[in-house]
């Protein structure tokens, strides 16, 4: 492509329908589709890819009339840029203002990466950036191949007090946008991960304490001379990313001098066959030397902490203690600390973002909550994806001084300065929205179970929000953990697991995430679990120092079999005899018999013509052992029968169910 202003744009185009440019036009009468299956094409999160990240916020009646008055928001003005084939292009990019200052803008490209962030212009004046875009094939959510969508996108959110309804451009009459767009080669800096570094959608108006964001995403407003292509997703584990083709498109396009940035653990820990220093440490090893075979630089993240819990106190604790001795404990420390020996087995650039957000967190538990969405305890808002992006970016300087491999990345740092990026007490003030398309009200996206006997149970269960909508793979055939049955079980329930975990088996630890279900079968009185409680009520420790006293142990990796499938169903089920008496109906000490009924009146299907044949990577049942397809079809029969098959389903794709 030869060099050349693309765009001289101004107020009139912005929302051209014949040009497409803009945003309201692309996205007009998107509706939740009751009855029907909705197409992935239609889903929020595939339309906002086609949108530069973006979505309409579907804001109440009653918010827009009576809630919003000044308060201050964005309204964002997008350009789509078409460009001839993938590659690296060079964007430049210049705001002119007109006769009134332009104040608090944020600039992104792409899929929402931010580019610049409280950009000010006064009257007259010219505001310019220069920054690198790669143009890849990418899958978006939802899909299982590759699409490729050869376009840049420019989008500038900016502040301005307006009624909600109201399409008034942010620019003045008389400012300008010029974009000039040049085919370069440059290298390119690849993220794999899961929805921590993910390019995350963003709503319009737009609001950063309540806009969902991965720190990759704002990672590109630090480098120059180089791109950063985002291929993190949602619901990746270090299996996920490879089995479903997002290495492979790293692996066709990565070159010598590119750099690879890996962050996983989230979606790991809730995989049994991924622990810490097992299986997902090995994955670690086999990215890092593929990655190095290719010419290319692998960086080990290890995975952001959520908000921490608090430990219990022990006997001689009082409640008077200080709040700032409190101990605090994370679910993804045994993750970490497998990445830091990783990355010092193969001499890899480690970046410790565990232990830097951990810390930040417990300096003030409270305050942390203001860089994550609100209620959750996981996935950034804006401000969080800033801080961490800039947590990454100070440890890369440090480590460059020592580290030759750190120094390919800080070759591409443009040595801007941090800017703090903190909510006043306005961001905090959100409208009321109406829900959008029901992300599980689509054909389940997984690419093997077509045709299979218990399809339909399987469709039934991802539609009442057991299973992942963001991974690829099923997997059938193979069997399930005992531990790893817990999620989807209490979930069934409608119970909730209970933490801190208090140490009662040897080899269940505080920091797995299985601990806080297995405390609340101690809790429940579970059977299987009474001589524990007994013990752990007469001991005079807890925590790390009961677990090393214990000999019990709950074989949390033992394979699920039907008679503790039946049995595990039949306690909870006994919590409610009035909606499970006929399927507790057995006759007395026939455990076969027993087994059986609760099963098959559940819906169990058994394929064994498939189990022999069936080419499963983890593993297909054992003749006594239940497969995943057969747990999930019970699971969503018992969901069913209590009633509670089509309420309180996750939100959104940030919900990731263990299978």
């Amino acid at each position: 492509m030869g060099e050349k202003d693309l765009f001289e744009i101004d107020r009139s185009v912005i929302y051209s329908k014949e040009k497409g440019y803009g945003y309201l036009e692309l996205t007009k009468g998107i509706t939740k589709c009751d009855g029907e299956y909705l197409p992935v094409t239609e889903t929020e999160s595939v339309i906002a890819l086609k949108n530069g990240g973006w979505n309409v916020r579907r804001l109440a009646e009653a918010a827009c009339r009576d809630e919003i008055g000044s308060m201050l928001h964005r309204n964002v003005d997008l350009y789509r840029i078409d460009v001839p084939e993938e590659g690296t292009y060079r964007v430049d990019l210049s705001i002119n203002a007109g006769k009134e200052d332009l104040k608090n803008l944020s600039v992104f490209a792409g899929r929402r990466n931010l580019i610049d962030y409280e950009v000010s212009i006064k009257a007259g004046e010219k505001y310019t950036r220069t920054f690198y875009q790669a143009v890849t094939p990418y899958i978006p959510p939802l899909c299982s191949e590759p699409v490729i969508d050869r376009c840049i996108f420019i989008s500038i959110a900016g502040m301005k007090s307006h009624a909600m309804h109201d399409q008034e451009n942010l620019l003045s009459d008389n400012c300008k946008i010029s974009v000039n767009v040049v085919r370069e080669d440059v290298p390119v800096i690849w993220i794999a991960g899961d929805s921590t570094l993910t390019d995350q959608n963003a709503g319009v108006p737009y609001y950063p304490y309540g806009s969902c964001a991965g720190w990759a995403q704002t990672l590109a407003r630090f480098i120059d001379k180089a791109a950063v292509c985002n291929l993190a997703h949602s619901g990746m584990t270090t299996n996920c990313f490879r089995d479903d083709g997002h290495f492979e498109i790293v692996k066709e396009m990565v070159k010598t001098g590119d750099l690879f940035i890996m962050q996983f653990g989230h979606n790991d820990q809730k995989r049994r066959n991924l622990a810490a220093f097992g299986g997902y440490a090995e994955n670690l090893r086999r990215y890092v030397k593929e990655i190095r075979a290719l010419g290319a630089e692998p960086i080990i993240c290890s995975p952001i902490s959520r908000i921490p819990g608090e430990l219990p106190k022990t006997k001689d604790s009082s409640e008077s203690d200080d709040a700032k001795n409190t101990k605090f404990y994370s679910l993804l420390e045994s993750h970490a600390s497998a990445c830091k020996k990783v990355a010092q087995e193969l001499d890899v650039t480690f970046v410790d973002l565990h232990k830097k957000t951990f810390d930040k967190w417990v300096s003030d538990i409270d305050a942390s909550h203001d860089f994550f969405m609100p209620g959750d305890i996981t996935h950034t808002n804006e401000y969080g994806a800033v801080l961490i992006s800039e947590y990454f970016i100070e440890e890369i300087r440090i480590a460059a001084q020592r580290s030759p491999s750190a120094k390919r990345i800080a070759q591409f740092d443009n040595h801007r300065q941090f800017t703090a990026l903190l909510p006043d007490p306005d961001a905090r003030i959100l409208p009321k929205e109406l829900p959008g398309p029901d992300i599980f009200n689509i054909e389940p996206p997984y690419v093997d179970i077509k045709g299979i006997p218990g399809y339909e149970g399987i469709k039934k269960a991802f539609r009442y929000g057991l299973l992942d909508p963001c991974v690829m793979h099923l997997h059938p055939y193979a069997p399930m953990p005992r531990a790893q049955l817990l999620m989807l079980l209490f979930r069934a329930f409608g119970k909730a697991g209970v933490r801190p975990y208090k140490g009662y088996f040897k080899d269940i630890f505080f920091d797995e995430w299985d601990s806080g279900y297995v405390q609340a079968l101690v809790d429940m009185n579970i059977p299987e679990t009474k001589k524990e409680r007994s013990e752990i009520e007469n001991s005079e420790t807890v925590g790390l120092d009961m677990m090393n006293q214990k000999t019990c142990s709950f074989r949390p990796d033992d394979m699920l079999t039907y008679k503790e499938f039946a049995d595990f169903i039949t306690e909870f089920a006994g919590l409610n005899p009035q909606l499970f008496g006929d399927i507790l109906s057995v006759s007395s000490g026939e455990t076969d018999g027993k087994t059986f009924h609760i099963l098959k009146k559940l819906g169990a299907v058994r394929d064994e013509a498939a189990l022999s044949n069936v080419q499963e990577p983890y593993g297909t049942a054992k003749e006594n052992e239940v497969t995943r397809q057969e747990v999930y079809s019970v699971l969503a029969n018992i969901m069913e029968i209590r009633g509670q098959a089509s309420k309180n389903l996750p939100s959104d794709s940030e919900v990731h169910p263990v299978h």
